[in-house]
């Protein structure tokens, strides 16, 4: 590929490097892949499922924002 451009190089590929906060959550049963917003809210980035219907749920649609609270794990 080339690039053809009278900006440095460095302006180009700023944050290029960079990688997204994300994070896998067991929502309603699924593994879901989210970009937390908040302590409580988070955004549907896409969903781990082998199931084909899990994938036409409005609820769960890439870009939705879900409301979210961890429940904390006991330590025995």
């Amino acid at each position: 590929m080339i690039l053809w451009t009278v900006l440095p190089l460095e302006i180009v590929l700023e944050g290029f490097d960079t990688q997204p906060n994300y994070e896998e959550i067991d929502y309603a049963g699924l593994t879901v892949v989210v970009e937390r917003l908040s302590p409580v809210q988070c955004r549907v980035i896409r969903i781990l499922s082998t199931d084909p219907q899990d994938y036409l749920r409005a609820d769960l649609q890439p870009g939705t924002v879900l409301t979210y609270q961890p429940v904390a794990k006991k330590v025995i």
